[in-house]
């Protein structure tokens, strides 16, 4: 099992959702020492619209997308991809100004052992449509152990016995 480091804490990042579909980097060497043998423990992630964003702007049904993953995607990959850690599925219904939102947070590898993430975002539907949201990822600090390294091998080349 990890030992902790520091106690749980939030990490927030800015994002744009745009018809472009681009990363934004997060680089998380401010946070750890990977040299030192840390990892970033994440327990929770979210995807939230920003309170400025006016929704009854918007004429045509619309929806942003978000993949978190650990590698740098050039294009949205299957959740059941090894390399991806997060999905996000945000519509807009323009006539009833309704959300909805699909998520899964993959947390049988809640372990970053790397120094960056890349965030994927996407908006589609209504031209021109560009959406600010902020991605935030709640953790710790952990010096993993012997068997957490094992347990993200594993996982990472897709045993599943």
């Amino acid at each position: 099992m990890a030992s902790a480091k520091t106690k749980e804490f939030e990490i927030f990042v800015s994002t744009q959702a745009d018809a472009t579909g681009d990363n934004t980097v997060l680089d998380l060497t401010d946070y750890v020492d990977i040299a030192d043998n840390q990892a970033f423990e994440i327990h929770e992630v979210s995807m939230v619209l920003d309170p400025e964003e006016e929704l009854s702007s918007l004429t045509q049904d619309a929806e942003a997308i978000f993949q978190l993953a650990d590698s740098n995607i050039a294009a949205f990959v299957s959740h059941a991809d090894r390399t991806s850690l997060y999905v996000c599925r945000q519509t807009f219904d323009s006539t009833s100004l309704g959300q909805w939102e699909m998520e899964s947070f993959s947390s049988i590898t809640p372990l970053i052992v790397s120094k960056t993430l890349w965030l994927r975002n996407k908006a589609i539907g209504q031209a021109g449509i560009n959406l600010n949201y902020t991605l935030r990822m709640k953790g710790r600090i952990v010096t993993p152990s012997a068997k957490d390294y094992m347990a993200l091998v594993l996982t990472q080349t897709g045993n599943v016995a």
